[in-house]
């Protein structure tokens, strides 16, 4: 009514007149929905004309030339059609929390500051992206916003949204999952972002706080078509936390090598857990899984050897013997490092040496390594085992995460039965483990599992009592799966 009163009831018009004309016109109480009901109102217009797109750029052209007045129905559809998205407009405004934390993580301000202008852009309806894409850096500064930061806000406008970074909903109700690239989850990730909530997650594990469903293998043959290859499925919930992940791995695709891919790829899913919505698709190509494996080697080395133990030796120098390494080097800064590998042994030794700060040498034999190490990492891919209990030192730790399917086997059975075993969790690797081995040969059983990793995070059980020969055998678990993946949803979420 007070449009068609004060003549300005076509597109054009409404057009032309400013924001603040709006508010003393008493079209709306904000200056940002005022701005909206400008843009809303013209662009349903444009929509019954006929044009495609409602953007700002075709409404000045196609306004300014057909500035015929509208009769009071074509004004009351046009304002109906505005009416009829106002849930709409009202589910993308911010929350006063939300527009909080979009000021201190986006934008950048000061808690202090981020307070002060926020009820300013709540009474005066800047509280929605859309609101602030049609404001410009001057009017936001007449409302007491310093100019450099009404800028960096008009610059961050797309970051805020009504669900804490979340995409804004679609019509099915939920919210579509962000997408995240192999490069930016590497360049934002790292393991030592990930080795405490890994050591939480054990400690929930062995408290039966997470569901875990026994991993699913797809073994891909090799024929003229495909292969070979293999796909590994895992996935968890830990209690407590709101995220949940299901995780694809493809390793061994070794003709990829011919064409200069990568043995294989892989991506994370990271689901809401409060309301089952896919949160993120992360393009990891077994990046986080081997995070979460470094991880769990930096657990074990903290809880399962002494501060004395300062040779750590690696047999195999990929991409797990990196992580594994780097893991080390968070809970154990300083040891001494050893590798041997049939392949890249030089090469890794000088990565590590310069990256981490610590002396590598490269050993000649997996003899010779063991001889020098107190800690034993191994991370092979293949089915024949890589050391023998008599290269061992009495007090040695052997770490080893190369057994992830039933025909794997890097340790031998004597050495096993020899040593206090701890694994990740008894169910899989009485499966897919170092211990499968040793119960098919009959030299061992369930129960002579000294303890699950979670039982000694949690102090069920001690850990290292004295020069015993330890090992841990680490399968990879949906827990860790679980853990890394709410890490890995926590940073890259703020980006």
């Amino acid at each position: 009514r007070s449009l068609s009163g004060s003549a300005s009831h076509s597109p054009a018009l409404l057009q032309l007149q400013p924001a603040r004309a709006c508010t003393r016109k008493r079209w709306s109480k904000q200056v940002g929905m005022a701005a909206m009901l400008r843009f809303k109102a013209a662009s349903a217009m444009l929509v019954r004309r006929g044009f495609s797109s409602a953007t700002r750029s075709v409404q000045s052209s196609a306004l300014v030339a057909a500035p015929s007045l509208a009769m009071n129905s074509e004004l009351d559809n046009a304002l109906a059609a505005f009416s009829a998205r106002q849930d709409e407009l009202l589910s993308a405004q911010a929350t006063e929390a939300e527009l909080l934390s979009w000021c201190t993580s986006a934008v950048g301000l000061r808690e202090d500051v981020a307070r002060e202008y926020v009820s300013t852009l709540i009474s005066e309806g800047f509280d929605s992206q859309a609101a602030l894409t049609l404001v410009t850096p001057d009017e936001l500064a007449r409302h007491r916003i310093r100019i450099g930061h009404a800028r960096m806000m008009l610059a961050r406008a797309a970051d805020l949204s009504p669900a804490a970074g979340q995409p804004a909903a679609t019509s099915g109700g939920l919210p579509p999952p962000r997408l995240f690239d192999y490069p930016t989850v590497k360049a934002n990730v790292a393991v030592v972002d990930a080795i405490e909530a890994i050591e939480e997650a054990f400690s929930k594990l062995a408290q039966g706080k997470v569901d875990v469903p026994f991993p699913m293998h797809i073994g891909i043959d090799e024929t003229a078509e495909a292969g070979p290859g293999d796909c590994h499925i895992k996935g968890g919930y830990v209690s407590g936390t709101k995220t949940f992940t299901v995780k694809l791995a493809c390793v061994s695709f070794y003709k990829n090598l011919e064409k200069g891919l990568p043995p294989g790829g892989g991506i994370f899913v990271v689901m809401d857990a409060t309301n089952g919505a896919p949160l993120a698709i992360m393009q990891e190509n077994r990046y986080l899984t081997d995070l979460r494996t470094g991880a769990a080697g930096a657990v074990s080395v903290k809880y399962l050897t002494k501060p004395e133990h300062e040779n750590v030796g690696f047999i195999g120098c990929g991409a797990i013997a990196k992580v594994m390494a780097r893991g080390t080097a968070a809970v154990k800064p300083g040891f001494k490092g050893h590798v041997f590998g049939f392949a890249g042994a030089e090469q890794f030794a000088a990565e590590m040496s310069e990256e981490l700060g610590v002396e590598f040498t490269v050993a000649k034999s997996a003899q010779e390594l063991c001889a020098r190490s107190d800690i034993v990492f191994t991370q092979t891919p293949g089915s024949e085992t890589v050391l023998e209990k008599k290269w061992l030192r009495p007090h040695a730790t052997i770490i080893a995460s190369g057994s992830d399917q039933p025909t794997k086997q890097e340790i031998p059975v004597d050495v096993l039965k020899s040593s206090k075993y701890v694994c990740d969790l008894v169910k899989q690797v009485s499966k897919v483990g170092e211990l499968r081995s040793a119960l098919k040969a009959g030299a061992m059983k369930e129960s002579d599992v000294y303890a699950e990793l979670g039982e000694i995070v949690n102090g069920t059980k001690p850990g290292r009592t004295g020069n015993e020969l330890i090992v841990v055998d680490l399968t990879g678990t949906g827990a860790q799966d679980a853990a890394i993946g709410q890490v890995a949803w926590d940073k890259l979420s703020k980006l």
